[in-house]
């Protein structure tokens, strides 16, 4: 049966293309242009595009770091409430971030006698984000995407979103949406560049006459933007291969429809290829999440985004068992997954059991819009099944583990090097590497 508000189906009557990856290909060979593009002319290509496809085409990339700064205490002045709201996600961000540093140890230990290893823990040099404009301009992604690279300990951060019109009126003065421009300034960036789209992720990754290139480059946007961080991954570190948003909630008789109603639609308005997806042991359940839905939707228009998401790629699955759910979620790899289920032991086996999502909310009041905004954790997350192989944009991604050896040290046990030397020998003569075989002889004789 289908619902005129959202599709129903059982754990058997899923359809395959509900579990299928959303590809890039009509997007790489554009993308592919621009960053080749970018990378042989530098501003000259990314203002080129910037005429192409943005609101604004000033003569310069970089924004003033007057301006920078003014946006922020035009904000501040402006809206107290929040710039105030801000400020504490960004704390929050802040406060996991480094906490989360703090799991990647630094340090050595001996293996066996004279062999003495160790892991260190380095910050990349620059860091790259990226945050887009659009139609609803994104400044709470400049949050997530700044304060782990800050938390890593860069030595900078340069910031790429689309140039619009300066307040001034001056055509040649760059400028970017001014509540991305003063969450930029609120987070530390050091540099801000008004460039928009494939052409940004090119100019942070090749570095252009205005723009120097970085080592990662993270953020949003849409799948040109998408298709460009995956071109440029190789000589750049990424962040994810992000795509439309996933919501995925587990249900049963003790969720609230209203909350469950509203989470989905908090996914359904980003736009028409979102994904709101009730997996739910109650048929009651079902039925009363599919009223509020229709009762939440009111007078939105038939083509409005969030019809069109429910409509076409959302659903509601009935399932027998909460093992049916958790197999098919583990499957599916959501964003965000929800568990709308009480305290005990059913929810917490659940939570052992689930493996793929990029954040899982358990219980009722961890609704998915505090980790989009305020409560510490980082809203870029994986999509499209990428949760089965990656978790969403961290402080690791800022970072990188590098090994060290110390050996044979005067004075000390060195059994255990001579034993290594000895094995390393007989493995580069066994792969015909005689040089190879030589430098671990030397030692030994």
């Amino acid at each position: 049966m289908t619902n005129p508000i959202i599709p129903r189906y059982t754990a058997n009557t899923v359809p395959e293309s509900f579990f299928s990856v959303r590809r890039l290909d009509d997007a790489l060979g554009v993308a592919a242009g621009i960053l080749a593009a970018v990378r042989e002319r530098g501003d000259t290509a990314v203002r080129h595009y910037a005429s192409q496809f943005d609101r604004a085409n000033p003569s310069r990339l970089e924004v003033s770091s007057d301006d920078v700064r003014a946006a922020e205490e035009t904000l501040k002045n402006e809206n107290p409430e929040l710039y105030q709201a801000l400020r504490h996600s960004r704390d929050l961000a802040m406060q996991f971030a480094l906490r989360q540093k703090e799991s990647f140890d630094t340090f050595e230990t001996e293996l066996v006698p004279g062999i003495i290893t160790g892991q260190k823990t380095l910050p990349v040099e620059r860091a790259g984000v990226y945050v887009p404009g659009g139609r609803f301009p994104l400044f709470s992604s400049v949050i997530m995407g700044v304060t782990p690279a800050k938390a890593a300990g860069c030595d900078s951060v340069i910031f790429c979103s689309p140039p619009v019109p300066h307040p001034s009126g001056n055509p040649d003065s760059p400028y970017c949406d001014p509540r991305i421009l003063a969450v930029a300034s609120l987070c530390g960036v050091d540099r801000v560049f008004a460039a928009g789209g494939a052409q940004a992720i090119a100019a942070m990754a090749y570095g252009t006459e205005s723009v120097p290139a970085v080592n990662v480059v993270v953020g949003p946007g849409n799948k040109f933007v998408t298709a460009a961080k995956r071109l440029v991954f190789g000589e750049v570190g990424i962040d994810i291969p992000a795509g439309p948003s996933e919501v995925l909630i587990i249900a049963d008789d003790s969720a609230n429809p209203a909350w469950v109603a509203a989470d989905m639609l908090a996914q359904a308005e980003h736009d028409v290829d979102a994904q709101a997806v009730l997996l739910t042991t109650s048929a009651a359940l079902a039925d009363a999440v599919t009223a509020e839905l229709e009762i939440q939707l009111g007078d939105l228009p038939g083509d409005a985004p969030a019809r069109k998401s429910l409509a076409g790629n959302s659903a509601v699955i009935i399932v027998e068992t909460l093992e049916q759910a958790v197999n098919i979620a583990n499957r599916k790899a959501p964003e965000h997954l929800e568990l709308a289920l009480e305290a005990g032991g059913e929810r917490e086996r659940l939570v052992k059991e689930l493996r793929n999502y990029g954040s899982l909310f358990i219980g009722h009041g961890s609704a998915e819009i505090l980790g989009d905004y305020a409560a510490g954790l980082n809203h870029t997350l994986p999509t499209s099944g990428a949760a089965r192989f990656t978790g969403g944009l961290s402080v690791r991604h800022f970072l990188k583990t590098v090994t060290t050896l110390r050996t044979g040290e005067a004075g000390s046990d060195r059994s255990g090097w001579e034993a290594s030397l000895a094995a390393a020998e007989q493995l580069a003569l066994a792969e015909g590497l005689t040089f190879h075989a030589r430098a671990a002889r030397c030692r030994m004789d």
